[in-house]
């Protein structure tokens, strides 16, 4: 006689499942609620081992990025806190707390570089305009300007069937709408290339200078010569991989490589 275990064995396995779940939620909460503890009382060494174990199970959340630059930067360790609010916001734009806190930051990095390189801090020019808005902000303004076009298009053809005794007036109506359709495409069309050059900036690696120095080499190895120097909160492009080496390029065009574990990926 076959005994018919399948169910019974799923049954347990779909347990044992929903039990480890729980564990690691609970081990998560408990990780949350001791770096939070650990920050109110002063101690920002064990908030940030506790956040930091959170980041490590790659809990995704812009609270967490937010803390974790809160809890850095009580360190005095301006490059992670830096990298840390750079995360939050690309989670979430709208954290203005976050913005701010990461303004300062940067002033704080500029009163202490001595020797900074001239441009190397500013993105390409078409970079700053796409990041003037919030990606969600620049979808919803194509589309609703696509559709306004459509619109303006339908109602000059409108228009121009009108065939109503006043000819004059329904060709004056039919050249208003053109004029407005003709203004709301163009509209749209730059709209759409914020749009495209949001998706084009968002494929390109990007990092953030965690130490408070970092010497640029002219290839991949320590003995290679200094080319120069960056320094903590640099956003650099991120080119290649060789090893444990990484080679950016900042945003003035010079080119380097710096060890890998020196820059936090964005």
């Amino acid at each position: 006689m076959v005994r018919r275990t399948g169910p019974l064995v799923l049954a347990l396995v779909l347990a044992m499942g929903l039990l480890a779940g729980r564990a690691h939620a609970d081990r998560l909460d408990d990780a949350w609620k001791s770096g939070n503890d650990a920050y109110l009382r002063g101690d920002y060494a064990a908030a940030v081992k506790a956040y930091e174990q959170l980041d490590r199970q790659q809990v995704t959340s812009p609270e967490l990025a937010f803390n974790l630059g809160n809890a850095y930067y009580r360190q005095g360790q301006l490059g992670p806190a830096i990298w840390s609010w750079e995360r939050a916001l690309a989670l979430d734009p709208d954290q203005d707390d976050a913005r701010y806190n990461l303004e300062q930051a940067r002033k704080v990095v500029a009163t202490r570089v001595h020797d900074k390189i001239e441009g190397a801090d500013r993105d390409p020019a078409w970079m700053r305009v796409v990041s003037q808005l919030p990606a969600s902000t620049e979808v919803w303004l194509f589309v609703g300007l696509y559709l306004a076009f459509f619109v303006a298009l339908g109602l000059r053809l409108r228009a121009r069937r009108a065939g109503g005794s006043d000819a004059a007036s329904d060709e004056g109506h039919a050249a208003a709408w053109t004029a407005v359709a003709a203004i709301v495409g163009v509209t749209a069309a730059l709209a759409a290339c914020l749009v495209v050059g949001r998706i084009a900036m968002n494929r390109l690696p990007v990092g953030v200078v965690l130490p408070d120095q970092v010497s640029v080499k002219e290839g991949a190895d320590p003995n290679y010569k200094t080319s120069f120097d960056i320094h903590a909160g640099l956003r650099v492009r991120l080119l290649e991989h060789d090893q444990d080496w990484v080679r950016v390029r900042l945003a003035n065009g010079l080119e380097g490589w710096v060890r890998d574990r020196d820059v936090g990926r964005l």
